[in-house]
């Protein structure tokens, strides 16, 4: 049975929660001016509710493997990615250890370090369009357009949604339930595709 994350669990339960505001709305109708404000906060209740999964998954991915090397020794590709992308320097790290310390036990620093700055880069992202997608998943030497198109511009136009939703109460029109519903069930389910990827690819349970 394919694996799914920890972060991908606390999604879903945040998008139930989420569901429960359009409870007693019409499927196809937006007849009030409350019915509007409720679809509303939908959306911005799953913008929140995406953009705190991939932080989460992206940070997990990154302790996961590096509790994985501390175990085995086998250094996985995040860690080398987030090393370079952040720009860690083996040998200052060299440079400022004791000369009897074991190679592995040097790594374990620069990991820790690159970490350390995701975590920086983590708590500075707000959003899950392209740029933040970016900011997520790069230094992890992953690509979310590349991996899946479909998610990441789905991604991209809910950002830009939810940017609407929060700044422009002069909107127009909005979807109607049926239609929010259809467009977060489809999110997620291209959504566990990718978790699928990164529970498998990195051979770890995406616990945190």
């Amino acid at each position: 049975m394919t694996e799914s994350s920890a972060a991908f669990a606390q999604l879903e339960l945040a998008i139930v929660e989420a569901r429960g505001i359009l409870q007693d709305l019409p499927e196809h109708d937006v007849v009030s001016r409350l019915h509007e404000l409720k679809l509303r906060s939908f959306v911005l209740l799953c913008h929140a509710a995406f953009e705190e999964y991939l932080e989460r998954v992206s940070l997990a991915v990154l302790s996961n493997s590096l509790k994985a090397f501390e175990k085995d020794g086998v250094v996985r590709d995040p860690l080398l990615a987030a090393g370079s992308f952040y720009k860690i320097v083996l040998a200052n790290e060299i440079n400022v250890r004791f000369a009897g310390d074991r190679l592995q036990d040097v790594l374990d620093v620069v990991f820790k370090r690159a970490i350390s700055e995701h975590k920086k880069a983590v708590d500075e992202n707000h959003g899950v369009k392209t740029k933040d997608q970016d900011v997520l998943f790069l230094p992890l030497g992953i690509r979310l357009f590349e991996f899946d198109r479909i998610l990441s511009q789905s991604l991209n136009s809910f950002g830009e949604l939810r940017g609407g939703m929060a700044h422009g109460f002069g909107m127009k029109t909005i979807a109607p339930k049926a239609g929010q519903e259809a467009k977060i069930h489809n999110m997620i389910r291209l959504i566990l595709s990718f978790d699928n990827f990164l529970c498998e690819r990195h051979v770890v349970k995406l616990d945190q």
